[in-house]
């Protein structure tokens, strides 16, 4: 069996330890460049919120920039500090038992990582939140292929390559549409995280299997499945 993992919000605390100080950084850097706002901190809060309301930080910022006025140059200077040269600078956190989980699942199961993002960022989130590398006997990182085919073409590939039946295949991730659809439609097993941007209304329920809290209950579906 398979099981293929998110990283965003799935094994890493990305909503929780790394997107708000990042958003930070974005708004301070936007603020030397010319954004004009009354006050820092109400102005970061209300950052938060629009980012908490939507699917990714990208969209939050556009509407952020929007309600401002601000120069149309903002949105680049603030995409390029969260997507293209984040600073870490802050800790970075697993979801809790991410590595105890990962450890034990490596020695029964074969565990793959399909992640969007530049591969330098996924792999330094990675390193900063004691998630190894050698847990997985497939990585695939790339942020264009993602966002032009959709995870459903890694999907597909890994099920090829290792000579699997997708009922073979368990997907984990927070996001329904990005993660999970993809894997319904070739019939794979759907695992939801409740967890970051995941908790919101982010797909069609009828493309999970199941939904779980924390990392420790996938491996009492696994259990269910086996049985």
């Amino acid at each position: 069996m398979l099981i293929i993992f998110d990283l965003d919000d799935t094994l890493v605390d990305t909503s929780g330890s790394i997107i708000p100080p990042l958003l930070k950084q974005a708004l301070w850097a936007m603020k030397e460049f010319g954004l004009t706002f009354s006050n820092f901190d109400r102005a970061y809060h209300q950052l938060l919120h629009l980012d908490r309301q939507h699917l990714n930080s990208y969209k939050a910022l556009s509407e952020f920039l929007e309600i401002h006025r601000a120069p149309k140059k903002c949105l680049e200077i603030g995409i390029h500090k969260i997507y293209k040269e984040p600073i870490f600078s802050f800790p970075v956190h697993p979801l809790e038992g991410a590595f105890e989980l990962l450890s034990e699942l490596s020695k029964s199961y074969r565990l793959a990582l399909v992640t969007k993002g530049e591969e330098r960022i996924q792999r330094t989130k990675m390193q900063l939140a004691n998630i190894s590398s050698k847990f997985f006997s497939s990585l695939c990182f790339s942020q264009k292929v993602i966002m032009e085919k959709g995870k459903k073409f890694f999907y597909t590939s890994l099920i090829k390559n290792l000579s699997l039946s997708p009922s073979q295949v368990i997907v984990c991730g927070d996001r329904i549409t990005a993660d999970l659809t993809p894997a319904k439609e070739l019939g794979c097993k759907t695992v939801q995280m409740k967890w970051g941007r995941g908790l919101g209304n982010t797909g069609l329920k009828r493309d999970v299997d199941y939904t779980i809290l924390d990392l420790g209950q996938l491996k009492k579906i696994l259990g269910s499945l086996k049985s």
